[in-house]
């Protein structure tokens, strides 16, 4: 392995995998160099406790489908082989073991915004320092705008180094919440979603 280029770290319930789950991750991988872009399932977000995710078969099967085209990429199910919830903090530290420091948190700019509410985040940022993805504000200076107004959770100096943690790539605001939705509606969600996982979900009937 090149001993330089960063393990880039995607977390989520991929509940289901949604189209910018599967582009801008892979846009983020390229335009820093990462050697390997590693998605992990999560099996039970300590934030999501009231509402578990569906079986984690049927997630990773829709993911594998999602991603099967995608170079560079990898599913690691070490939270789904857990028990109990899943916290960053675990995982950050057991991939750091198998790839070293060069491991990075690639996160939404969404959840950089409530970061400072992770379990042990200051650790985080020394075990695995996140990268940003735009996914509910499209530049930079609507995303410093965000951070400002976190309730003044975030002082200047760290709302500057969070705007140099973002890559600056399109803007995708579609989530797994707004599929389910349609799906549960009775709609396609084909904007959403990939047809392998649209077809996956329509033979299981999942989400119904």
């Amino acid at each position: 392995m090149n001993s330089t280029s960063p393990i880039l770290i995607f977390g989520g319930s991929f509940d289901p995998p949604t189209r910018a789950h599967v582009t801008l991750p892979p846009l983020a991988a390229r335009s820093v160099g990462a050697e390997l872009l590693l998605y992990v399932p999560a099996s039970i977000s300590p934030h999501k406790l009231d509402s578990p995710p569906s079986p984690a078969v049927h997630r990773v099967a829709m993911l594998e489908l999602a991603l099967a085209d995608v170079d560079g990429t990898a599913i690691d199910t070490l939270e789904l082989d857990r028990t109990g919830p899943s916290y960053s903090i675990d995982t950050v530290k057991a991939l750091r073991s198998k790839y070293g420091s060069r491991v990075r948190l690639l996160i939404g700019d969404d959840q950089a915004l409530s970061f400072h509410r992770w379990k042990d985040w200051e650790s985080i940022m020394e075990v695995a320092e996140p990268m940003v993805l735009p996914r509910r504000h499209a530049t930079r200076e609507d995303f410093i705008e965000g951070m400002l107004d976190c309730d003044g959770d975030w002082d200047e100096a760290a709302i500057e180094r969070w705007a140099e943690r973002r890559i600056e790539l399109p803007c995708m605001t579609m989530c797994s919440q707004d599929a389910r939705i349609q799906l549960q509606s009775g709609g396609d969600a084909d904007e959403e979603l990939d047809p392998d996982v649209r077809n996956y979900i329509r033979e299981r009937g999942l989400y119904q």
